[in-house]
């Protein structure tokens, strides 16, 4: 079936190969923020190892990179009682 279902709009720009190292970055670096338990910095740096110099104008700063590891982090809540949860009680 090959019917548009609306016109095309003005809309439009040039591919952006550039843009693909620095989206491969971001989303290998939420996906670790999610699953370990490693500091940000050395999440940010054992990403950054692997990331090709040539396209190191698209890179976010590390500010932005730290930020975005945080809001992906879930934060421990209580539980019912108002008690930290047993893995936080640990010291």
């Amino acid at each position: 079936m090959d019917v548009f279902l609306s016109q095309p709009t003005a809309h439009c720009h040039a591919p952006q190969p550039d843009h693909v190292p620095a989206i491969q970055l971001k989303n290998e670096i939420k996906a670790r923020a999610v699953t370990t338990d490693e500091s940000t910095s050395s999440i940010i740096h054992s990403a950054l190892r692997t990331y090709p110099v040539s396209a190191a104008g698209e890179l976010p700063k590390n500010e932005a990179l730290m930020l975005m590891i945080r809001r992906q982090r879930t934060v421990e809540t209580v539980d019912a009682d108002g008690c930290l949860p047993e893995k936080l009680r640990k010291t």
